[in-house]
């Protein structure tokens, strides 16, 4: 692609607004054509001053752009002679490495993370069993002797046990669902690590080899295409690893991820002074993660954490900028003091998985049935609303009773509602897949109101959604979990099939998002 072809900002963007205002929007120009494959993974975008010129922007404002695309695992800044700005393809497994520490700021444990894998994972097995061919088959057996090759070592098993979890889930076909699961591998696999490793050698082949077993469990129910078997499998796989990391009453404890990225960063990379950067990095985000550093906290200036980690200026430069990227870190070029703590948001959380979405080609249907799988289950956890959160789905419900011949209003309350209830999830990491969905959904909420009220049906359609869920909120308030999973089940049953038929359906997620 020629510097002519790139997108600027549209017209009348005047220039003098605030570069900070500019550069998101020239970001989110870039980031359309990084996501729609206008631009291709490893092309190098054109030196700075030239692509200043061609866009009509400072080379500040240019420079923050690229930042924002960096944070987002859009581009990759590469230093030195031919080096600039690089596309790269979005990863889960930076997007995971947030989402682990958000989980673990949060309190979350072992318990919430064991009731977020029976809402994701499970159903999803079954779908494999049920469709998988000969090629998919073959290729989680080679998963599955490199885990058994890797018993001895708690690092690699527990990397190819979830290296084989997430290929169930990502063969099963839907790409929406590999995705939120593949950025929670993440903590999954630093829990694993750390039973393993507590367990100590006697203990570890055993426990090594119950997850082999009930992984060949999996496999021999897939081969024979028997998909209620093969679920019930999973489900005794994840009983087996809730056992393994819960030991010791451990179900109920805050996880901790910092031994994992300890254990990675040892092994990470081959060159010595990438790896002393990734160190760094690792040390600084870990005591983001226990609590030594809290939000809006100063780092020790240059020469300290020099001093401190024993590493040069360019070396500790380098492991700062890792973390800027992640957006942990706020650094200002001049500034006497050290760089200032951020932590970690949902909204971050939600919007770094958002952008893997659409990088993969999810379209609205694949999200739909991701929607269909997920969600009737955090309704279940959500039942027993706090009384001030029951009052606003009570006005929510006369709203809607409002705009039941009004598709479009309907469609928004609608999805206010929805955010209202799972905002009021107390499993932490339900709550932040809840917050990834509602990414989605915001972002496409004007194409799905448009399309659903151009339904001759709608307003029928609308009236029978309104009674479910008025019948929702009744089994919320009575606590009655079940009953409340049914209801939406139901109700996702409903909708469901407009989105997955159409040709609203068929569109990819990124072109829809807004």
């Amino acid at each position: 692609m020629s510097p002519t072809e790139y997108a600027a900002p549209g017209p009348g963007t005047p220039r003098a607004r605030p570069a900070r205002k500019t550069a998101h929007v020239l970001a989110a120009g870039l980031r359309r054509q990084i996501l729609n494959g206008a631009l291709e993974v490893g092309h190098r975008l054109p030196p700075e001053t030239e692509l200043s010129v061609t866009l009509d922007v400072s080379r500040e404002t240019l420079r923050e752009a690229l930042r924002i695309l960096e944070s987002q695992s859009l581009v990759e800044m590469r230093r030195g002679r031919g080096g600039g700005a690089v596309v790269r393809r979005p990863d889960p497994v930076a997007a995971g490495r947030y989402v682990a520490l958000l989980l673990q700021v949060r309190g979350t444990t072992a318990a919430d993370l064991r009731t977020t894998r029976d809402a994701l994972e499970p159903a999803a097995a079954q779908r494999f069993a049920e469709t998988c061919g000969e090629e998919g088959l073959n290729y989680l057996t080679t998963l599955h002797e490199a885990e058994r090759a890797a018993t001895g070592d708690p690092l690699a098993f527990a990397t190819a046990s979830a290296v084989f979890d997430q290929a169930v889930v990502e063969l099963s076909g839907n790409r929406c669902l590999g995705v939120l699961t593949g950025v929670l591998r993440e903590i999954y696999k630093g829990q694993v690590y750390a039973a393993l490793e507590s367990a100590g050698p006697a203990a570890l082949v055993p426990a090594t080899r119950r997850i082999l077993a009930a992984h060949n469990d999996f496999l021999d129910a897939a081969r024979r295409r028997d998909g209620a078997r093969a679920r019930r499998a999973y489900d005794g796989h994840l009983a087996r690893v809730h056992r393994l990391v819960a030991a010791g009453r451990r179900d109920r404890r805050a996880v901790d991820i910092t031994p994992w990225w300890r254990a990675q960063a040892v092994r990470a990379v081959d060159d010595r002074s990438q790896r002393a950067a990734t160190t760094v990095a690792t040390e600084i985000r870990s005591r983001i993660a226990d609590g030594r550093l809290g939000a809006g906290s100063r780092l020790p200036r240059v020469a300290d954490l020099t001093a401190e980690f024993g590493v040069s200026r360019p070396t500790l430069r380098e492991g700062l900028r890792i973390l800027e990227t992640e957006q942990l870190l706020d650094l200002r070029a001049g500034e006497r003091d050290g760089a200032t703590i951020r932590h970690p948001t949902a909204l971050v959380a939600a919007q770094l998985t958002g952008t893997v979405l659409e990088s993969r080609h999810v379209t609205l249907a694949d999200f739909s049935r991701a929607l269909r799988m997920i969600e009737p289950v955090m309704m279940r956890a959500a039942a027993g609303p706090e009384p001030a959160a029951l009052a606003v789905l009570r006005e929510l419900e006369c709203e809607l009773a409002q705009h039941i011949s009004e598709t479009e209003s309907f469609v928004r309350t609608w999805r206010r509602a929805v955010f209202v209830i799972l905002t009021g999830l107390r499993n932490p990491a339900l709550a932040v897949v809840a917050e990834m969905l509602q990414w989605v959904r915001t972002g496409t909420e004007d194409a799905v109101a448009s399309g659903a009220a151009s339904l001759p049906w709608s307003t029928t359609t609308n009236r029978k959604a309104h009674a479910m869920f008025t019948e929702l909120i009744g089994a919320l308030a009575e606590h009655d979990g079940p009953k409340a999973e049914a209801v939406w089940s139901e109700c996702l049953d409903t909708y469901s099939p407009f989105i997955e038929s159409s040709d609203l359906g068929r569109r990819l997620v990124v072109d829809l998002v807004e």
